[in-house]
């Protein structure tokens, strides 16, 4: 077992700031999944739009000029930081990016500091009723926490969620706001438990692992797990679709959260599909215990194929 000094992260400032949410939804064309990977260096920025928001749930869109790159998925971003907004930029590229970035003392009281967007919400538990999300992704940073637990447990804070799968249920049990799959990047860490750095000295690739839930409201150590799911290397873009919703296997409903991920496919059926109230999926870059975190999405980014039958 790897043994890791441990650093504490400070909490940030309290309040929550109650802003209705705007959704909206648009089909865009996806990107041609054969684009080449590209090698070039990113200079991550100091800081972004320090003023415009403070340490507590700040609702806002884009307002730097342009298109806004991920606004296929929702116009609305979510944002639990404190020192940096969403932002959009080429970082070097041929592309523009939307760039989701997080410090660890940006922990807003007891939330953990995030900034996402959502997808629509499947709100009748029907099958064929379903939301995906669909787009590039690069991963510059993933939270690091050092304590001294394995990556693959779920003691260890390593790391940075950039999607996950969420959706209330009936019977309570864990969170109002359950997630139910959670896809996580964490760093590679050697048999020593020092992060391993390519020759540029930055964070040589990343493991992402699904956290699932083993129990509807599951959380913490006993409630979910971690299956692996691939490796990314540092600033090399790959493709990332999940979906959940509903569907019937051997006449029976089922509650799936499907994913591709730098071309690894995979499916999780959600225990107790019967107590599902809804379904939807969140996307940017959420939890940083230690350090910094910096996640960018592609523009085309999209949330596509939503249906809600009635």
């Amino acid at each position: 077992m790897k043994t890791k000094f441990k650093q504490l992260a400070l909490g940030g400032f309290g309040g929550l700031l109650q802003i209705g949410l705007l959704m909206s939804c648009t089909n865009d064309v996806q990107e041609s999944k054969n684009v080449a990977a590209n090698d070039e260096d990113i200079t991550v920025p100091t800081s972004n739009n320090l003023t415009a928001v403070s340490c507590s749930q700040v609702l806002y869109t884009w307002t730097g000029g342009g298109t806004d790159h991920n606004v296929g998925v929702n116009a609305t971003i979510d944002d639990r930081s404190c020192t940096y907004d969403y932002t959009q930029s080429t970082y070097g590229s041929s592309y523009d990016w939307g760039v989701y970035r997080l410090l660890a003392t940006d922990d807003v009281g007891s939330l953990q500091t995030r900034i996402e967007r959502a997808s629509s919400t499947v709100n009748n538990i029907k099958t064929g009723n379903y939301v995906q999300i669909t787009g590039y992704c690069r991963v510059l940073e993933a939270g690091t926490f050092t304590d001294s637990y394995p990556a693959t447990s779920m003691s260890d804070k390593d790391g940075t969620y950039l999607i996950q799968a969420k959706g209330t249920h009936t019977g309570g049990g864990g969170s109002a706001d359950p997630a139910i799959a959670l896809f996580i990047a964490k760093p590679v860490r050697d048999s020593n438990g020092d992060v391993i750095l390519n020759a540029q000295g930055k964070t040589d690739s990343f493991d992402i692992y699904r956290e699932e839930i083993v129990s509807r409201g599951g959380s913490g150590t006993s409630g979910r797990q971690l299956v692996f799911i691939t490796n990314v290397k540092y600033n090399k873009d790959f493709w990332v679709d999940v979906s959940t919703g509903f569907d019937t296997v051997n006449g029976t409903l089922r509650h799936y959260v499907k994913s591709t991920i730098n071309g690894v496919s995979s499916t999780f059926t959600v225990p107790e599909p019967e107590r599902a109230l809804q379904a939807k999926l969140r996307m940017g870059a959420y939890r940083c215990h230690g350090g910094s975190a910096t996640i960018l999405w592609r523009k085309g980014t999209t949330q596509a194929n939503f249906v809600n039958n009635p």
